[in-house]
């Protein structure tokens, strides 16, 4: 496979490809998902709607189980059946005439959703260890906006040339390939011996009972951790859901100007997630997703600034608000991602990384609610709203990240005590960075009380 600066991770052909070809598919489907019910269907929108949310609604939960069944079984076993369960989902969209069976064909998608992302992200574990974590995670970025925007612009083509009928030509992709990506994923082959922990982490100790949901729950940095960064992630809605309203209806811009937006963030993260990723290789995760949440709390303040220009300048300022928003973005996830993956004890990584994957799903339930809300309200409602939970994100994010203690440490010490050696992605020598307040210490807790 040509190198395209992807990570050299063991087997990257098979890997990305399914990646690639899985991502793909869904671009295609994606902007037509919610109108197929419409095309095949006598329902109302409001029907469709409620369905489709009851839908999602049902398979939150699957998350939880999703991290079991890593444990249990493998990430790989549980990525295959990802890909084929949301294949059975899509499957059934032709045959969801009724409100019923929209509600179950969307919780099997939803439910495949939440399967892949509780098993994704571990099995890059099993491959990887490192700042290679983080180099994988945005190499899996980088891909899934390109082959997104792709899948898309080919499904607005087959559109125009088939019309309605395109929508069962591009669901039948989708379903091929999910199915592909299967049986690509199927034929990884995990080794046997993980590699190396993260430097500071050792053997658990074999006199511990056997670890399970307790010990995640229990981890009280985690958990915290976990917490706020469901607060960091509504500063995502901002492309999709917070400004095409905002630019359109309180900031009078063209309808154009959302899609254009949107285009800058996906083209930026494309061409520069890699490379940024690299840069800030040396500077500790923590750090990184703290300060994306101040990044964020910038772009909420310049998205407020920006009202008080005429419109043809606003449109020229809001690409440099734009292009900011997407480096928090880009600093952030995939040191996130890599945090969890690599401190979690590997016995239940899927429940630490499930858990952690419910940032996404929970903060999705009450965006729109809250977007709704400070929407109708103006400009200086959505700033302070958004700004303020990425002020409170990055706080918390301070008090918690930090603690988080690496992979599989022995456990006899009491739970809550210091241990003398830094966390891995923390040297001490970085102890008064200005990421730290006075006094406040480097070093993990004992026990792991986060991701």
């Amino acid at each position: 496979m040509i190198s395209l600066g992807l990570p050299r991770i063991p087997q990257r052909g098979r890997i990305f490809s399914s990646v690639f070809i899985d991502t793909f598919g869904w671009g295609l489907f994606a902007p037509l998902a919610f109108l197929y019910f419409s095309y095949n269907t006598g329902l109302s929108f409001s029907a469709i709607g409620s369905a489709v949310s009851a839908g999602t609604l049902a398979a939150l939960p699957t998350a939880l189980l999703a991290g079991w069944l890593v444990d249990r079984f493998s990430p790989k076993a549980v990525l295959v059946s990802s890909n084929l369960v949301t294949a059975l989902g899509y499957g059934l969209y032709p045959f969801a005439s009724e409100w019923t069976l929209i509600a179950v064909a969307t919780f099997l998608v939803m439910a495949g959703d939440r399967l892949y992302w509780a098993s994704w992200p571990v099995i890059v574990v099993d491959l990887a260890s490192g700042r290679k974590l983080d180099a994988t995670y945005a190499a899996v970025g980088t891909i899934k906006n390109f082959t997104v925007a792709t899948g898309a612009l080919a499904s607005s083509g087959l559109t125009v040339v088939f019309g309605h009928g395109a929508a069962d030509l591009v669901l039948a992709l989708n379903v091929v390939t999910s199915l592909v990506a299967a049986v690509l994923l199927a034929g990884v082959r995990i080794p046997a011996t993980r590699p190396g922990p993260e430097p500071g982490a050792t053997e658990e100790d074999p006199g511990r009972p056997a670890p399970g949901w307790r010990d995640a729950f229990t981890d009280h940095a985690f958990t915290g951790f976990c917490f706020f960064f469901m607060l960091l992630t509504f500063a995502w809605a901002l492309p999709s859901t917070i400004l095409p309203a905002y630019a359109v209806e309180i900031m009078e811009l063209p309808d154009w100007t959302p899609a254009l937006f949107l285009g800058i963030n996906s083209v930026a993260i494309m061409l520069a997630q890699m490379p940024v990723t690299a840069r800030v290789s040396h500077v500790p995760r923590q750090r990184l997703i703290v300060r994306s949440g101040l990044i964020f709390v910038v772009v909420f303040t310049g998205l407020y600034l920006v009202t008080k220009v005429p419109a043809t300048t606003a449109i020229v300022v809001l690409v440099p608000v734009m292009l900011t928003f997407t480096l928090g973005e880009m600093i952030s996830l995939p040191a996130a991602n890599a945090l969890v993956a690599s401190s979690a004890p590997a016995a239940i990584r899927g429940r630490y990384m499930s858990l952690f994957q419910l940032s996404w799903a929970i903060s999705g339930l009450f965006i729109p609610l809250l977007a709704g809300f400070v929407l109708d309200r103006g400009a200086l409602w959505v700033c302070a709203a958004f700004g303020g939970i990425a002020l409170l994100a990055a706080i918390g994010i301070q008090a918690t990240a930090y603690r988080i203690a690496p992979a599989d440490r022995p456990g006899p010490t009491p739970r809550g005590a210091q241990t003398g050696a830094p966390p891995p992605d923390h040297p001490s020598d970085e102890a008064a960075s200005l990421d730290l307040g006075p006094g406040e210490s480097t070093r993990p807790v004992s026990t792991k009380d986060v991701t």
